[in-house]
C-alpha cells in the first residue's frame, strides 16, 4: 500500500488572488517591463484567448538570475501576505498525519519555490518557462499544469514515487481540475468556482472556504 499525498492547487486555493498576475503587476512596477510592453502583452492576450495561460512572451530576453531574485522578493511582500492562514492549517494537519504534500499549480515554478521551501512541500509542479543559459525565451518547457495535463503530470508523480492516489487528497477552486478530483480519492472543492460548487453538489465532495 503507497502513500497517501495531499495535493494543492495555489491560486485561490493556498492564495487569495493569483500568483503570475501578482508578479507581472511587480514587474511593471519595477519597471523590467515597460507599460507599453504590457499592455501590448496585454491585448495579445484579449485577441488570442486560447493561449492566455501558456503565452509568456512577457519574459522573452529577461535575464534569468535577475528575475528569479525578484521572483523572490514579489513572494515575500505581495505573495506571502495573501497566503490564507486556514489553508495553510489544512495543509499542516496533512503533514502531522504524515502525508506528503504536493504543490500543483499552473504558475510559475520560480514563483512558488519560495512557498514550496516555507510549507516543506514533497514536490512542485509548476509552469516551467524555458530559458537558454542567460534568458527565458518566452516559451514554456513540459506540459502546462492546467486542466487534463494536471491530472497527467499528477500521474507521473505518483508512479515514481509510489503513492496511493485512491488514499490521497486533492485541494483545488477551478471547474478545470474536475478530471484531477477524478484520480483522488478525496477531492475538496476550495472557494470553487459556481461551476466547481455544482460539480462538488452533485457529487458530494466537501466544499470548503480558505
Amino acid at each position: 500500500m503507497g502513500e497517501v499525498a495531499a495535493i494543492f492547487d495555489v491560486d485561490k486555493t493556498l492564495v487569495q488572488g493569483s500568483t503570475e498576475r501578482l508578479f507581472f503587476t511587480y514587474l511593471v512596477r519595477h519597471q523590467k517591463l515597460r507599460t507599453t510592453q504590457a499592455m501590448a502583452y496585454l491585448a495579445r492576450l484579449a485577441s488570442r484567448p486560447e493561449d492566455r495561460f501558456r503565452d509568456k512572451s512577457y519574459l522573452k530576453g529577461l535575464g534569468v538570475e535577475e528575475i528569479e531574485a525578484l521572483a523572490r522578493r514579489c513572494y515575500d511582500e505581495m505573495i506571502a501576505p495573501r497566503l490564507s492562514p486556514q489553508a495553510l492549517a489544512c495543509l499542516g494537519e496533512h503533514k502531522a498525519q504524515g502525508h506528503r504534500i504536493v504543490l500543483l499549480t499552473g504558475s510559475l515554478s520560480f514563483l512558488i519555490v519560495p512557498l514550496k521551501e516555507m510549507v516543506e512541500a514533497d514536490w512542485l509542479i509548476a509552469t516551467e518557462p524555458a530559458h537558454d543559459e542567460r534568458c527565458f525565451t518566452g516559451e514554456i518547457a513540459g506540459l502546462h499544469p492546467r486542466g487534463k495535463n494536471k491530472e497527467l503530470l499528477l500521474l507521473d508523480l505518483s508512479k515514481r514515487h509510489g503513492f496511493d492516489l485512491s488514499r490521497s487528497y486533492a485541494y483545488a477552486d477551478h471547474f478545470e481540475d474536475r478530471s484531477l478530483f477524478g484520480r483522488v480519492g478525496y477531492p475538496v472543492a476550495v472557494n470553487p468556482s459556481w461551476r466547481l460548487k455544482r460539480l462538488a453538489r452533485k457529487y458530494r465532495w466537501p466544499i470548503r472556504y480558505f
